[in-house]
């Protein structure tokens, strides 16, 4: 019998060299998306988007970060920013919000949104911590009054799906959290559900998700990834065919090229792709230094943003925990609402370190109430379902021009009116989100093609506050 005749290789049968660094991939037509991954979540990418470009790999667009910040526990989201009436005054009372029965000292922020003065608001307080003044400047807030349930993660915050689905993905990372859940956080998706989430608990889960899934990373050793990387670099054009003949097969080939697998140069860098402390300034942000341990908080959530205000993560989510505060006092819920601003702070502070815009929400589960009282810092007595979720948006350019600092409104009662839209629905609080994400990149088309109409056009106009 003949000897079959010798196959040659599929880059150079398409007349290119042998690719070896991410310049060669490019040339060869192979866009080496992601050093990353858990290969399911480019496989429900790749089949639940739209068409990609000709060699099938999804290419991440130039869309705005998207970070979510979950307060878990019901947090005094409705006393650190202080909710306004329909006419945009201030309510007659917030003696069951824990802010007293007569007119709260405002201190106007983010252009003219009203947060509790006086040191109060101990959110605004920690964001002033970290984010300078020349960030703040450059920063824009709207809050969204909405009842959601209490100690649960069952509120339809998540927002994650949709921007992801939207676009925005990462070049080596996939969305990620902090909290193994469905999301990264404790809340639910809603109207888009997100691909499973990159969760890092500590620095080292990000390191072991660089240039191969995170079992094949810690299954084979350096020689063994090196010839897996040769053998795929090596698929030969009839073992191409038979892979795509199995069922799914083409898919799984399309993820094997587009997911790193081929990209010998993602590998090399290793460390350094994901790794905060490369940039002194940002680590500085952080309070964040090469001996830092690698399960300290400030190194995971710092490598989080890094990687997601540089584009080598989808959206992130991050989880603070120990908001369920109603403890009688205000010395527990001041210190937690402290260690949340701080974070955000953390975060435009990052973004302007980067030159990145950035939008940020920040949700909770439920809220609390004081015992009605004339005292401004009236002990937190349970839970309530009446809060605010913000949205913080940061463009190193400037401060974002926006109609108005509030979604809806609080009555009279001292809780969110829930005849307005989004007054008692979490999920239209998300979708609300992301058609002001969509309006701040000019992009509706992509809320027409994402939300599936969950907010009709007068909807929309009542909710969309980015100009």
């Amino acid at each position: 019998m003949a000897k079959d005749k010798k196959e040659i290789p599929f880059w150079a049968a398409t007349g290119h060299k042998k690719p070896v660094t991410r310049r060669d991939f490019l040339s060869a037509g192979i866009i080496p998306f992601a050093a990353n991954l858990f290969v399911p979540n480019w496989v429900s990418m790749i089949l639940g988007n739209q068409a990609h470009a000709a060699d099938n790999c999804p290419v991440p667009l130039s869309l705005i970060p998207m970070v979510t910040v979950n307060l878990s526990g019901g947090a005094a989201m409705a006393a650190n920013y202080v909710p306004q009436n329909a006419a945009r005054q201030p309510l007659a009372s917030y003696n069951k919000m824990g802010l007293g029965n007569n007119q709260v000292p405002i201190e106007r922020a983010f252009g003219n949104a009203p947060f509790a003065g006086n040191g109060i608001s101990k959110f605004l307080t920690g964001i002033k911590s970290k984010a300078s003044a020349a960030t703040m400047g450059k920063t824009a807030f709207i809050g969204f009054c909405v009842d959601s349930q209490n100690d649960t993660n069952q509120n339809k915050f998540d927002v994650s799906g949709a921007v992801t689905k939207a676009g925005l993905v990462g070049t080596n990372l996939p969305n990620i959290g902090n909290r193994n859940t469905r999301t990264g956080m404790n809340q639910s998706a809603g109207f888009a559900v997100p691909p499973a989430p990159l969760v890092v608990q500590n620095y080292s889960a990000l390191l072991s998700s660089i240039g191969y899934t995170a079992s094949l990373s810690t299954a084979l050793n350096a020689n063994q990834k090196n010839s897996l990387v040769k053998l795929m670099s090596n698929l030969t054009q009839t073992q191409s065919r038979k892979i795509a003949t199995l069922d799914g097969g083409e898919t799984v080939k399309t993820v094997l090229d587009c997911a790193g697998i081929k990209n010998v140069d993602v590998m090399a860098k290793g460390a350094s792709i994901v790794d905060p402390r490369s940039n002194a300034t940002f680590a500085n942000v952080w309070g964040i230094a090469a001996n830092t341990a690698n399960n300290n908080r400030e190194l995971l959530f710092g490598s989080m943003i890094y990687n997601t205000l540089l584009g080598q993560a989808g959206s992130a989510n991050i989880e603070l925990g120990g908001y369920d505060y109603h403890d009688g006092s205000r010395t527990t819920g001041d210190t937690r609402d402290l260690d949340a601003g701080t974070e955000v702070g953390r975060i435009l502070e990052s973004a302007s370190v980067l030159g990145k815009p950035v939008m940020i929400m920040v949700v909770s589960d439920g809220s609390v109430y004081s015992n009605a009282s004339d005292d401004r810092a009236a002990g937190w007595a349970g839970d309530r379902g009446h809060g605010v979720a913000y949205l913080f948006y940061f463009d190193p350019k400037g401060r974002p021009a926006t109609s108005d600092f509030q979604v809806g409104q609080f009555n009279d009662n001292q809780a969110s009116d829930p005849t307005f839209v989004t007054g008692s629905n979490p999920e239209l609080v998300a979708a609300a989100v992301f058609a002001n994400w969509c309006q701040a990149n000019k992009r509706m088309d992509l809320f027409d093609r994402v939300a599936n109409r969950i907010l009709d056009t007068s909807q929309l106009s009542q909710v969309i506050k980015v100009a």
